[in-house]
């Protein structure tokens, strides 16, 4: 078999020069909208995954808590029934009715309904953090499953030229012609290659079961596609920072707390106003021995009471207590952002470079594979060459394509990865 070492030059060579191609690439290329099959397994992910569910339900439920933040106090209403009955000027008082209402000092039940609104913003944005991280693993499992069910036809059509070298060496090896160990070293490859058959389909099966859990399926998942593909467009990386800015669920969730604990201050502060409680009360009298010219009238009250903010040491640590909440969520906002720009950052760059890998397969390793095979096939058709180097160029072939196309499901991974850390599929629906 021909030593590859002078082929993998020329390949690193070539490699070379089309780097120094990349370089004059626009700032990113990126993959723009997603094949309809993937499209599918998002949309039946995002509407019956468990996780997904639970944080939606969260979210309906801090909606739920608005209209009991701003509510006023249940009103109390009470009955009294005289005992030995008392006396008033009018006649004995038989029984008494009454009805109460605590009303908040103004402001409160605003601010609670704000804090409220801020609470439901803020589990709005954990449910979209749930949804993009169902997302990404999504798009990874169909990326590489559909890179696993390729790779397997790369790998049996491997299997298929080995198995025509050891044909060929076999009748050599009994004609005498060749050492027993260029026939071992071909059996030797030929049983490497299966053990990569079998972990490829092991990892097809695994692939599968990852995405009918996602999908919440009770059926085993199936694929059409048998291709992914990894279009051009330009987006700078100013473009990625203002979308990151607008969409990123950590963020909206970091500024929707504090406004939240903006909230609770203020609220804080109004511990030191007083609450109010107005009533009615209604007294029935009867006439008895009473003489008076009202005798037997019915009386009636409205009382007002106002509550007394006069235990200053509790005030004081409720005060406090929201001013060390607003400045954890001043720093945890800090933090966020510093989050942001790295992570949102790493991904951005290494998309750029798994898409600068993919355009060196295309431009320079996949057609030096192909031209070189093509060249041993016209030697061996010719009856020149041999057929170790005809088998050699056609098992370097495929395993240049089994590496292209895990390259390519390497960048459109890290292109899931970018718009999960910016928050937004800022390519979807557009065509390649």
């Amino acid at each position: 078999m021909r030593n590859l070492t002078l082929s993998l030059i020329l390949m690193l060579f070539m490699a070379g020069l089309a780097l120094a191609q990349v370089e004059d690439l626009p700032p990113i290329r990126l993959a723009m909208g997603q094949s309809d099959e993937l499209r599918g397994f998002i949309e039946e992910a995002l509407k019956n995954n468990p996780e997904i569910k639970a944080a939606r339900e969260k979210w309906q439920a801090a909606q739920e808590r608005v209209p009991q933040a701003s509510a006023l106090p249940d009103p109390t209403a009470g009955y009294t029934y005289m005992g030995p009955t008392p006396d008033t000027l009018n006649g004995p008082e038989l029984d008494r009715y009454a009805f109460e209402q605590m009303i908040p000092f103004p402001g409160k039940l605003v601010g609670r309904r704000h804090a409220a609104q801020a609470e439901v913003a803020a589990a709005q944005a954990r449910m979209k953090m749930v949804e993009r991280e169902i997302i990404l693993k999504v798009k990874e499992g169909y990326y590489d499953l559909v890179t696993a069910q390729r790779n397997l036809g790369f790998v049996g059509e491997i299997q298929s030229a080995f198995r025509q070298l050891q044909a060929g060496l076999q009748a050599r090896y009994v004609t005498g012609q060749i050492m027993h160990s260029k026939l071992f070293n071909t059996q030797m490859a030929l049983a490497q290659n299966t053990q990569h058959l079998f972990e490829l389909e092991q990892k097809r099966d695994t692939l599968k079961v990852l995405l009918q859990s996602l999908l919440n399926r009770t059926t085993a998942v199936e694929l059409e596609t048998e291709d992914l593909y990894l279009p051009t467009v330009h987006l700078s990386w100013e473009d990625v920072e203002k979308q990151a800015q607008d969409n990123r669920p950590e963020l909206k969730e970091s500024q929707a707390m504090l406004q939240k604990t903006q909230y609770d201050l203020g609220l804080a502060k109004l511990e030191n106003t007083p609450d109010f409680s107005i009533g009615f009360e209604y007294s029935r009298i009867d006439r008895g021995d009473s003489t008076s010219l009202n005798a037997g009238q019915d009386a009636w009250m409205i009382p007002i009471k106002i509550t007394l903010p006069i235990w200053q040491n509790r005030i004081g640590s409720v005060i406090e207590e929201a001013h060390a909440n607003l400045n954890a969520a001043k720093n945890q906002l800090i933090q966020a952002k510093n989050s942001t720009e790295y992570e949102v950052k790493a991904a951005y760059y290494r998309f750029i470079t798994a898409q600068k890998i993919v355009l060196l397969y295309e431009s320079t390793l996949v057609p030096q594979a192909q031209l070189m095979m093509s060249s041993d096939r016209a030697g061996y058709t010719a009856g020149h060459g041999d057929i170790e180097d005809f088998v050699s160029s056609q098992v370097n072939l495929l395993n240049i394509k089994i590496a292209y196309g895990e390259a390519l499901a390497n960048a459109l991974k890290e292109l899931a990865v970018l718009q999960k850390e910016v928050g937004k599929d800022f390519l979807e629906g557009a065509q390649p």
